[in-house]
Formats: C-alpha cells, sequence, structure tokens
C-alpha cells in the first residue's frame, strides 16, 4: 500500500476486524454458526425452501437461462466407481449427468461458470470423462443422499486430495461451499478448514525447490520418479515447474486441468499443442511472445523476469541430425542478493544423457548479458542449445500486481469470497475489506466491482525479494 495511506488503512483494518469478531462472538452465543469463510458470491444466505432434487436442478437451469439446455445435455446410462458398473439413473433422484464435451480436458477451466452454478445451488460436482465424452456429475445435497450409491462422491468432495472410488474423475472442481450445506452437516467447518488452508504470502518457489535438488542423474531419476511421477530426468523440466507451483499453492484457486495432474507441462509444446498455456483461465495470466534468441537477449531493457513466471524457450525449427537443440521449460522462482533470477531446473551436459542433476541455477543477472546459464551452459555446445528460436514468458497477473503496485478493479464472479479473491491476488482478506470499506464477513454479489488496494511497487532489492531460499 502506499506509505500516505498506511496508517488510516491499518486503522480501518483493525476497526473491521474488531466488528467481526464480535460479531462472530454474537453468533456463537446465539447458538449460530461461525463460518471461516464467506457465503461464495451467487449463494443464498438459507437453504431453498423447496429442496428436492428436481428442485434443485429447476433453480440451476434458471441460473443458466436458455444458453444451456440441461435436458438435451442429460444421460441416464453412467458410471458408479463404488458398485463398478453402469447403472441407470433415469429413475435415480440421487445423481445427474450431463455431456459438456466444450469443457473436453484441458480446456476444464472452460466449466467453471456453469460448475460453479451448481455448487452454489446446492450440489457437489465432478468432471468426469467417458466413452469419448467430457462429462459434469451432479450430486444433489438432499436428504435421502448418503444413503444413496453416490454417498461416497458427497464424502469426497470436500476431503483434501479426496477422490470417489472412480478412475474417470478429474479432481478439478473443489470450491467452498454455500453456508447453508455447512449447517445441515453434510460438511464441517474443521474439514473445509484443513481443505482450504489459504496462504495469502508470495509463494516461496526457491525454498520449496529445494527439496528436489540432485547432485547426480541417479538421484534426479529418482526424484523425478518417486517425487514427481515422471519417468524420465533428462526431460522432466514441465513436471518439476509444475510441482513446485503446486506444492507453494501457486496456482489460481479457479477450476483448472492443471490441479490433476501434471499432464499439461509433460507434452508441452505452445506452437504445436498451445499447451501449457491453454489450460489456464485466460482472465489469470498475461502471455508474452518474442522471436528473438533467448541467449543474450537484454531482459534488463525489455522487461526483466520475476519469481512466478514461466518461461517456455524454443529450440531451432529444423534440427540438424544429432544435434543439441532443445526446448526448455523453467519457473523463476527467486532473486539473488545482486537480483540474480533464480531456478531450480533439471540440466543435462552430455549426451547420451549420462550426466544429469537439478540445480539452483542462475539464470542471468540484469545488465550482465554474458554470465547465467541463458547465456553459456544453454548456448554451448556441450550443454545443448535452447531459446534460440524465442521464447514465451507467461506471468500470472497476480506478479504483474505486485510489480506495478497499483490499485485494481475486480469484477466479482460466482463463487467468490474475499478469501479466494485474497489467495488469487496474494493479499489479505484484510486489505480487500479497508480498500472497499467491507465486513470481514460480507458476502460479494456476482457482478459487483471492488476495488484491490494499491501497494508499494516491488523493487527488487535484497529486503524486497519476492521469493527467498
Amino acid at each position: 500500500m502506499k506509505r500516505t495511506h498506511l496508517s488510516a488503512i491499518v486503522m480501518f483494518s483493525l476497526v473491521v476486524t474488531l466488528l467481526f469478531n464480535n460479531v462472530t462472538d454474537a453468533k456463537a452465543a446465539q447458538g449460530v454458526t461461525a463460518h471461516p469463510f464467506g457465503n461464495p458470491a451467487g449463494c443464498s444466505s438459507a437453504a431453498p425452501a423447496d429442496q428436492t432434487p428436481a428442485a434443485l436442478l429447476a433453480n440451476v437451469q434458471a441460473a443458466l437461462g436458455d444458453s444451456v439446455n440441461l435436458a438435451e445435455r442429460r444421460q441416464y446410462y453412467i458410471w458408479n466407481g463404488a458398485l463398478g458398473s453402469m447403472v441407470n439413473v433415469k429413475d435415480d433422484p440421487f445423481v445427474f449427468e450431463f455431456v459438456f464435451n466444450e469443457y473436453q480436458h484441458p480446456l476444464t477451466y472452460r466449466g467453471d461458470k456453469v460448475a460453479t452454478t451448481f455448487l452454489n445451488n446446492g450440489f457437489v460436482v465432478w468432471f468426469r470423462a467417458y466413452g469419448g465424452d467430457f462429462r459434469l456429475l451432479a450430486v444433489p445435497l438432499t436428504a435421502g443422499v448418503l444413503a444413496s450409491p453416490w454417498a461416497q462422491y458427497v464424502s469426497a468432495y470436500w476431503q483434501k486430495n479426496g477422490q470417489p472410488a472412480d478412475d474417470k474423475i478429474y479432481p478439478v472442481m473443489k470450491k467452498l461451499p454455500c453456508h447453508w450445506v455447512v449447517d445441515q452437516g453434510y460438511v464441517s467447518n474443521e474439514t473445509l478448514g484443513e481443505m482450504f488452508s489459504f496462504d495469502y504470502r508470495i509463494p516461496a518457489y526457491l525454498a520449496d525447490g529445494r527439496q528436489y535438488l540432485a547432485s547426480t542423474c541417479k538421484e534426479a531419476y529418482r526424484i523425478s520418479q518417486e517425487k514427481l511421477g515422471y519417468w524420465d530426468a533428462t526431460s522432466m523440466c514441465g513436471p518439476l515447474a509444475w510441482t513446485i507451483m503446486k506444492d507453494v499453492n501457486g496456482f489460481p484457486y479457479r477450476i483448472g486441468s492443471w490441479y490433476a495432474s501434471a499432464d499439461a507441462f509433460t507434452a508441452a509444446n505452445p506452437k504445436w499443442n498451445g499447451q501449457p498455456w491453454g489450460s489456464f483461465d485466460p482472465e489469470t495470466f498475461d502471455l508474452t511472445h518474442t522471436e528473438k534468441s533467448m541467449p543474450g537477449y537484454d531482459f534488463a531493457k525489455y522487461g526483466n523476469l520475476y519469481p512466478g513466471d514461466v518461461v517456455y524457450s524454443y529450440s531451432t525449427l529444423y534440427k540438424a541430425e544429432n544435434d543439441q537443440h532443445f526446448d526448455h521449460i523453467f519457473l523463476v522462482a527467486g532473486l539473488g542478493e545482486k537480483g540474480e533470477r533464480l531456478s531450480i531446473s533439471n540440466m543435462v551436459r552430455n549426451s547420451p544423457y549420462d550426466d544429469c542433476s537439478i540445480d539452483k541455477i542462475v539464470l542471468y543477472t540484469p545488465g550482465d548479458r554474458e554470465t547465467g546459464v541463458i547465456n553459456h551452459e544453454w548456448n554451448g555446445f556441450g550443454f545443448g542449445q535452447t531459446g534460440t528460436s524465442g521464447f514465451d514468458i507467461f506471468r500470472w497477473k497476480w506478479v504483474s500486481y505486485h510489480i506495478d503496485g497499483a490499485a485494481l478493479n475486480y469484477t466479482v464472479r460466482p463463487g467468490d469470497t474475499l478469501e479466494t479473491i485474497a489467495f488469487d491476488w496474494k493479499i489479505s482478506p484484510e486489505s480487500i475489506a479497508s480498500a472497499n470499506r467491507l465486513p470481514l464477513d460480507t458476502q460479494l454479489e456476482p457482478g459487483q466491482n471492488i476495488s484491490l488496494p494499491a501497494l508499494e511497487p516491488f523493487t527488487p532489492q535484497p529486503a524486497n525479494i519476492i521469493s527467498q531460499g
């Protein structure tokens, strides 16, 4: 925040916090459930008067409008993982399944609006693939469902890393429930607290990445296979970057196929298949592409990299036989004391790849176009070459926000709370409440415009290093 407003904002934040605590204490004294998270935008303040499955489904259809016809998409012969068989559910009130092939993996993030609408109207929601179709499985939270064959789809939903016994599930659609769902006992606040342990700090990529360091090829292979679930240490750059980001909660709260596995980062090539960038909601990131060669590139002139950035470097388009050109993905994990851009990356030094490791490396130092692996190791024949045909820079919007420091306008989306917005932008819920003069337990409304507060602009000095390790 700007220093000129800091004292006033801090004072207001204290008042907001005290008021919130008083409201929470009063609710507890009255026997009313005190919720640790806000009621998601789009949720009703109380359970629907008619909570039959048909009524809940009708509410979803009304909210979606004419753009989505659920009756035309509904499937009646579907898979039940608990039973291990296909079942006819035409007369089963406890499950609905719909075909949404436009959300086919890896474009699952496009289903956020529809899935959140189901969630906000009293369903748990899973995406899954079956028979070439991509489907949305919705289980209504209604009397009798916990004694039905679909009970495990409810019980697993808000468990951290929980998943029903169904190998067709993509575990990507897990969000905070409406308060009335908690009040009726479908999930406890304690369970939600364990699952949604929101960390509003800047992710510590470098500190986390140290656990993957390996000085030998044998150790690198062990880490790749045991910790990353990937077979090859010489081509593990994508899975390694994905794993570090997932470790530190570096992905947005929103739905995305990245949550299911590192697949999008494993077989990635943005020019050929659009991955890994195509797996993410375009509203959450900015993408820059240059055809300039990465070795010798003047980042200080054209725009420095910052922790959280992901870079995809391209090899030459046409390879000569037995050459050592390669594509590479690396995560900018932190800054050194001199502003060096650091990463945790696999390094392969000789063909036939018998000399590899996972190192903390200096990518480059601003103003120095000679040292660092971008300029030296990745531009030498002993190490191979990458970035000679250009590169992409993927940057989360929260990184740009922290670099610029300017206040931002944000339009609330269904499912948002102050906590989820704060998590996505790496600021505190209290700071958002203060900037908008809102109580901490306020319920936001879809389409509502709020302000994200101004920050002290980030400067790459040792005292302000975003991510240290």
